[in-house]
């Protein structure tokens, strides 16, 4: 059976972070990602039953950039986890350390938007591969039409997830920019040039 099931979302596409909520203080499942980084996974089953040929090889593919997108999501929560263990707001720390503290946050934030601009990179690539896949004369019309239809779908949701991971991570450093000039003080340039900043680069 070459029907290809579309998978319906059952979450908001629009990032989940609350406007009032400080964005590090979201879990990850608060954010989006997972619930779409599990649709994807069932749209990938969905479009391996119906590829052969040059496509055969792009649910493969697609499945790593699944994993990128895992990956920096886990390492944005346990940032965010941080953040609340040490809170980069405490009254009670002189407001050197606090400077520090915010600063030293701030710049593996950076390290993080970074990290999802190669995921963009590597999402632009997949999508010039899978642009460029041959059907193949075996498939019939109706499995061409299936395949185009789950690689639409599936190329919908990269991008969604891509843009919630930026979202996430631009409110994150918003918010500890705006730390910084609460306090009246930043010490970015010194820091770039330490040693913490080079070992998180």
């Amino acid at each position: 059976d070459l029907k290809y099931d579309a998978v319906e979302s059952t979450y908001n596409t629009k990032h989940n972070v609350p406007r009032r909520e400080s964005p590090w203080k979201v879990d990850v499942e608060s954010s989006g990602v997972p619930a779409k980084l599990r649709l994807l996974e069932q749209e990938l089953i969905n479009l391996e039953k119906v590829v052969n040929g040059d496509l055969s090889k792009i649910p493969l593919v697609m499945r790593k950039q699944v994993k990128r997108y895992q990956t920096l999501a886990g390492k944005i929560d346990d940032l965010c986890k941080r953040m609340q263990t040490s809170d980069p707001c405490d009254s009670t720390l002189s407001s050197e350390f606090r400077t520090q503290r915010q600063t030293e946050f701030l710049l593996e934030a950076f390290h993080l938007q970074h990290r999802a601009t190669e995921t963009r990179q590597k999402l632009s690539a997949l999508q010039a591969e899978t642009a460029k896949s041959s059907f193949g004369d075996e498939l019939t019309a109706e499995a061409k039409m299936c395949t185009r239809r789950a690689l639409s779908s599936i190329r919908n949701n990269f991008k969604e997830i891509q843009r919630s991971l930026e979202i996430w991570l631009a409110r994150i450093l918003g918010d500890l920019e705006g730390m910084l000039a609460r306090d009246g003080a930043s010490r970015i340039r010194e820091y770039f040039l330490s040693p913490y900043a080079s070992a998180v680069r």
